[in-house]
């Protein structure tokens, strides 16, 4: 009797400590499970965009010679692209990306308001309208790893749609709606990463992990010793 009352209290004592985390894995992993994963990331709403081709009549100039004009410490790397029906580049010096006309080499980025308004609302395909543009320079968890600031452009639509533009190189770097934060919100829920909500490897979480799995091996362990005492009494 003393020795299936040790295992006993250790299996309540474990349950007591970890089973509202448990509840919390299954009810993160249910949510996630549910909800559309285009709705959370805002696919179904983005715009198609078509890469369109440079004219060939389009005298461009050198981005070395951009660059030297600009007066950038050196030239690392530069990607030719069409940003709002215009070929520009993005020059790489160091940790800065420079946004540039590719014809004109006039600098376009920090991108004002305006500009990261129109990025936002060709990348939009919903039902809104863009409601506010703000530059959004502290934290955000829903915008975490991102360089900032980050212009904030919010719609007004069902969903409470964010999109994020980056003033340096005028591409959208992230899409949030309600749904996205709901998922988001489980998503800490199922790793513990309370802070971040990015590390699922924190200690936290592992030994969490290791008490939910002796909780679960003790309650099969009980269970077979329940059913052996139940046998004996039968015979």
């Amino acid at each position: 009797m003393k020795i299936s009352r040790l295992p006993r209290s250790v299996h309540q004592g474990l349950g007591l400590l970890i089973g509202i985390q448990v509840v919390l894995w299954i009810t993160g992993g249910f949510v996630m499970s549910v909800l559309p994963i285009e709705k959370v990331r805002g696919e179904d709403w983005v715009a198609e965009t078509e890469s369109g081709a440079i004219p060939a009549d389009v005298a461009l100039l050198a981005p070395d010679r951009i660059a030297r004009d600009l007066d950038l410490s050196g030239l690392d790397g530069a990607d030719l692209d069409m940003w709002l029906d215009l070929p520009v580049y993005r020059l790489s010096s160091g940790a800065t990306v420079y946004l540039t006309d590719a014809v004109t080499g006039k600098l376009l980025s920090p991108l004002d308001s305006d500009t990261a308004r129109e990025v936002a609302r060709r990348d939009y395909a919903g039902p809104g309208t863009v409601a506010r543009v703000i530059l959004q320079e502290e934290p955000l968890l829903e915008i975490r790893g991102r360089d900032l600031p980050q212009w904030r452009v919010d719609f007004d639509d069902s969903r409470n749609t964010t999109v994020y533009v980056s003033p340096q190189t005028g591409k959208v770097t992230g899409r949030r709606n309600k749904i996205w934060r709901v998922y988001d919100f489980f998503w800490m829920l199922h790793i513990m990463d309370y802070s971040e909500r990015d590390d699922f490897n924190h200690p936290l979480l592992i030994v969490s992990a290791a008490v939910a799995w002796i909780l679960a091996t003790s309650g099969i362990w009980l269970v077979v010793q329940w059913l052996k005492r139940k046998r004996k009494r039968s015979r």
